[in-house]
């Protein structure tokens, strides 16, 4: 992709431009721009470490929040009204994220605690709310670690088909998975069907990151 095709943070919503400290967005996430922030289709993403996949959730999750623009073009957000979810393998990851997006997005809470006990302590009203489920790392799950997030995500499949959530966003709640290391494209496929049951697509993008000390003259 050339710099010509490189979507500019400014094609964000004017609320939503100050959640980046760069205008334009890299050769990755323009190619994947409009499918994150102008649709709700689940998608499986490989591509290389340092390519920046962590902007891809972000702008899943600017998606979801773009509910709350105002027809006068503010952000006007009713707290608790939807829910992001996010998974990773590790914990250091996961408090990486969770300092990086209380600064820009605002609070996250705990899920795997509610995910294996909440049926049966009546907390069903939780995962209603949830609307969008990030998955880091997700070549894990051909891991033995693997049968956790199997088991998380099969679960919250399995309550949003049930009928008390047929009218809430977990009825139609999105996954986006990303990993550095699916090998092949038909892994990716069949991991894209099994996240989308038909609503999904799956990219494998092959962009190497190089970085280049410039001389300052």
């Amino acid at each position: 992709m050339d710099s010509y095709s490189l979507k500019s943070v400014s094609d964000l919503p004017d609320p939503f431009r100050s959640t980046f400290s760069f205008r334009y967005f890299n050769s990755l996430q323009s190619e994947c721009f409009s499918a994150c922030f102008h649709s709700d289709i689940n998608m499986v993403i490989s591509a290389p470490t340092g390519s920046g996949k962590t902007v891809l959730f972000e702008l899943c999750i600017l998606r979801l929040l773009s509910k709350f623009i105002s027809q006068d073009g503010r952000f006007v957000h009713t707290k608790g009204t939807l829910k992001a979810i996010y998974i990773s393998p590790s914990k250091a990851l996961v408090q990486e994220k969770l300092r990086s997006w209380n600064q820009k997005l605002g609070s996250w809470g705990k899920f795997d605690s509610v995910t294996r006990f909440g049926i049966k302590d009546g907390s069903l009203s939780f995962f209603s709310d949830i609307s969008l489920v990030l998955i880091d790392e997700v070549h894990l799950l051909s891991d033995p670690r693997g049968a956790a997030l199997e088991a998380i995500v099969s679960r919250i499949k399995m309550i949003g088909r049930s009928p008390q959530m047929k009218s809430t966003p977990l009825a139609h709640v999105r996954f986006l998975a990303v990993s550095a290391t699916i090998p092949n494209i038909e892994d990716l496929a069949e991991m894209a069907l099994w996240f989308g049951e038909g609503n999904a697509a799956s990219v494998k993008l092959n962009y190497q990151v190089f970085r280049v000390k410039l001389p300052v003259t």
